[in-house]
């Protein structure tokens, strides 16, 4: 079954190498770094409960947790993708079976089905994103969305949810606003998230300007 699903197989050079040894840990992270890597070490438990895992930062949070905090904080380039990269490694690396999508791609394969020299139908595609013991769902809620990946998204979302499926994502919407990005079934997917999810909130500094700074 890794065979077939091994999160990091989409991964260039530079992707395999972000693990937790590596990774640029500080005050602003290390809570949220600390959680993932739980998660990752309990996973044989979350397999069985079927635990998922929802890391987000919201721009519309950002106001009041940068009174609260004192300090200028950021809602994007703080480390989501990062994060859940150094996750997909590490299960690839104990040849953990899961899957790695941007939701971009998802929506991709899920329209390459729609091509008649497609080798794979929509029910197979489908039933990949059902089935897999890990979905890692990479900056959902970004998509240009119509009726249909609404549907589509939610079906995924539902069917994982009733059947007990570890489920990762990265958001840039906090859960009372999916509501807001999705008027068909945001509700509905906000709940079903909030039923099932440990939250990691990520808000601190823009690490890819910091990044940028330092090589200039």
């Amino acid at each position: 079954m890794f065979q077939k699903y091994n999160a990091s197989e989409s991964f260039n050079a530079k992707e395999r190498g972000y693990t937790f040894k590596t990774a640029t840990i500080d005050n602003m992270n290390r809570e949220q770094f600390g959680v993932a890597i739980d998660f990752v070490r309990d996973i044989k438990r979350h397999l069985e409960l079927g635990t998922w895992l929802y890391i987000f930062g919201d721009d519309a949070r950002v106001p009041g947790a940068s009174k609260e905090q004192g300090a200028i904080l950021n809602a994007y380039g703080t480390g989501k993708t990062y994060l859940m990269q150094c996750m997909a490694n590490a299960f690839s690396y104990r040849k953990i079976p899961a899957i790695y999508v941007t939701e971009e791609r998802l929506f991709s394969d899920i329209k390459a089905t729609y091509n008649r020299a497609s080798e794979d139908s929509e029910d197979e595609v489908l039933q990949r994103y059902y089935s897999v013991p890990i979905l890692m769902i990479d900056d959902i809620f970004t998509a240009q969305y119509k009726e249909w990946a609404e549907g589509k998204l939610f079906s995924i979302i539902d069917e994982r949810q009733k059947n007990n499926k570890v489920t990762i994502m990265t958001s840039n919407y906090s859960l009372g606003r999916i509501r807001e990005r999705l008027p068909m079934n945001g509700g509905k997917i906000g709940s079903r998230i909030d039923g099932k999810a440990i939250q990691i909130e990520m808000l601190g500094p823009d690490r890819r300007a910091l990044n940028k700074n330092e090589s200039a």
